[in-house]
């Protein structure tokens, strides 16, 4: 018995071989993984668990910091319109309606303020008398914007009673700042027109000339963008000091990058007493549809 005692201590496990070349080693391995393999899934599967909610709240700490910043606390579409009641805008500023008569016709126009320099709206209105439609059309007002809307040549149920504007289908569009991170930048790079040799003649009122009594606009304008514009109407105000006294409108089509257009215009009407005119581009440069594509600079 001490014989087979003695045997026993001398077999070395750690040196066994199986015929097929698995290691001992090996076996023990396959065995801990079998026996453990519950354990593992189930930590494979917390680990995913993990990982997933790391990027769940990475994702969702992101989109609140880009809606924080942007001082955003209304709900947005795919282009940005306002849908949420929650009030982050400035009601936009209207004025009373101006009605200047042209030669038996009326021209009308009110002034709109948009104090929001993130936010640029679009609306349709109609010019209104007597619960009556005298002009509609769509409009907009980009962020900050001060601006007159006009309707021109126009008749009036009664030259007495008084003209109202009502505006529908009103929306809030935000900039996007990450598109537009300057927005000042933006607008002067896309509306530099630069007027020149202006010069405005009101129509006589005396002597022969009378019988004919035309206004005339004469000025120069250049496309001193890098872009090219399929039309840019140009609204005319005319003032006495600081009080508007008429309005026209002129529209420059196909006006390309470079270019230089000399413009005369002429109308019926009293400008007596102006002295002063401007001369703004109405354009909406948000709206890529503006832009005349593939276009070169005209020489």
């Amino acid at each position: 018995m001490s014989k087979d005692k003695n045997l026993d201590k001398d077999i070395d496990l750690k040196r066994y071989r199986d015929s097929g070349g698995i290691s001992l080693s090996s076996l023990n391995l396959g065995l801990w993984l079998a026996e453990n393999r519950r354990k593992l899934i189930r930590t494979l599967i917390v680990f995913l668990i993990a990982v997933s909610a790391f990027f769940f709240i990475y994702s969702s700490y992101h989109y609140i910091v880009y809606f924080l910043t942007d001082d955003l606390s209304q709900q947005l579409d795919s282009n940005n319109l306002l849908l949420s009641p929650r009030k982050v805008t400035t009601d936009l500023e209207l004025g009373a309606p101006l009605v200047f008569s042209s030669n038996g016709a009326y021209d009308l126009a009110v002034k709109l303020k948009n104090p929001n320099d993130k936010f640029m709206a679009t609306f349709n209105y109609c010019f209104r008398q007597a619960e009556t439609d005298i002009a509609c059309a769509a409009g907009f007002i980009l962020p900050g914007e001060e601006k007159y809307i006009l309707a021109l040549g126009r008749e009036l149920i009664d030259s007495q009673a008084g003209v109202s504007l009502e505006i529908t289908d009103f929306f809030w569009r935000r900039i996007n700042v990450h598109n537009i991170p300057d927005w000042q930048k933006f607008f002067a790079e896309r509306l530099g027109f630069v007027v020149s040799g202006l010069k405005f003649t009101p129509a006589p009122t005396s002597g022969d000339a009378a019988k004919v009594a035309l206004n005339t606009l004469e000025f120069s304008v250049r496309n001193a963008t890098s872009y090219a514009y399929y039309e840019v109407p140009l609204r005319i105000e005319f003032y006495n000091d600081q009080e508007l006294r008429g309005v026209n409108r002129y529209l420059l089509a196909d006006f390309l990058s470079g270019e230089e257009r000399a413009v005369k215009i002429s109308w019926p009407g009293d400008l007596r007493g102006v002295n002063r005119t401007e001369i703004k581009p109405d354009v909406n440069i948000i709206d890529e549809t503006v832009y005349l594509k593939y276009q070169g600079t005209k020489q």
